[in-house]
């Protein structure tokens, strides 16, 4: 059941950010969104291994009900009249051909579909920390619940300055260079992690996992979200949840089999290879066949986006009030600055 909900939930909440802000400010909600989006996936366990020693496992999952009460608050606070509108379709598809629209403009679309290829394949050999990090933490570092959640925190807070990075740092720099460069890093730290014996560098090297892999998914995010229209915004972040998160069943499967042959730190290090060699196609084709401005600038407008079959697009200048405004008058001052720079 939590998966059906999170099916329905998770491309909504991702598709949600382009209507919370003007167009001049879509790249860093997204960029904010997405930070917020994974860097939970890291947190989350973080919060869960501390917890778990102290009180058990019947507290996490009262903490983690509880904790549903915000979001649900902030949910009622949001005005609907202050809401940004994006396209809407003009007549009401059948699911498949709405589905198989969002998947035909996403393998058409080169500035979609890498990212993509690059996020499925990292997410099923390189992101399998849920599975292989317990088993390198007991059967390799010889560390109890209390240490495993230590080791869970400091990547989190890794996690949270890569998620944080992109959003205020990260506006100043173009995006495919973050992607791959994140990607390097990332495996390059996998690597190290998987040849550690000792405690005290797998703190540093998971830091810098943490990090790296936030600032290389999130950027992922962006670009995808960048290069979509919105009247096909939902059906293309379905895309992109199914890629991320449907793939760690599968990723498990494999981390698991290696690391039941070979044991936890080989799954790290097949892991970190195989994401390299993944790394490497998508990242050639990037380079080769994606344009890609910095956040800092001006995202497309939606008039110059390709429409869809039956959407109707929704045109609207960044500054341009929302439905039922009037557009304010501009201060005397600046009138007549105005002015002065016509005359």
């Amino acid at each position: 059941m939590l998966g059906c909900i999170n099916a329905v939930n998770m491309p909504v909440r991702q598709a949600f950010a382009a209507e919370m802000v003007p167009r001049r400010d879509l790249l860093n909600a997204i960029a904010l969104n997405s930070a917020s989006f994974n860097a939970a996936r890291i947190v989350g366990p973080a919060i869960a291994g501390v917890t778990l020693a102290l009180w058990g496992p019947a507290v996490n999952f009262g903490i983690n009900a509880v904790s549903y009460v915000a979001v649900l608050v902030g949910l009622a606070m949001i005005d609907p009249s202050q809401l940004y509108r994006a396209a809407r379709s003009a007549e009401s598809l059948p699911v498949l051909r709405s589905v198989a629209e969002g998947l035909r403009y996403a393998v058409r679309t080169p500035s979609v579909l890498w990212p993509l290829v690059l996020l499925g394949g990292i997410s099923i050999f390189g992101l399998n920390f849920q599975t292989l990090l317990p088993l390198f933490a007991v059967h390799t570092l010889g560390l109890r619940a209390d240490g495993y959640g230590a080791l869970y925190a400091v990547m989190g807070v890794g996690s949270l300055i890569g998620s944080m990075s992109l959003a205020f740092a990260g506006s100043r720099r173009p995006l495919v260079p973050l992607i791959i460069g994140g990607g390097l890093i990332f495996v390059a730290f996998e690597l190290l992690l998987g040849a550690t014996r000792s405690v005290a560098p797998a703190y540093v090297w998971v830091v810098f996992i943490g990090l790296s892999s936030m600032l290389m998914i999130n950027t992922i995010n962006v670009t995808v979200q960048y290069g979509v229209p919105d009247q096909l915004r939902g059906r293309v972040m379905s895309l992109y949840v199914l890629v991320f998160a449907g793939s760690s069943p599968i990723g498990g499967l494999f981390a698991g089999g290696v690391a039941e042959l070979w044991g936890a730190p080989a799954g790290f290090v097949l892991g970190a290879l195989f994401s390299l060699v993944i790394l490497a196609v998508a990242g050639w084709q990037l380079v080769r066949r994606v344009s890609m401005p910095s956040l800092s600038e001006a995202p497309r407008t939606e008039g110059t986006l390709p429409q869809a079959s039956g959407v109707e697009a929704v045109v609207r200048a960044p500054d341009e009030p929302r439905a039922g405004e009037s557009r304010p008058e501009p201060p005397r001052r600046q009138v007549a600055a105005d002015r002065g720079t016509r005359g």
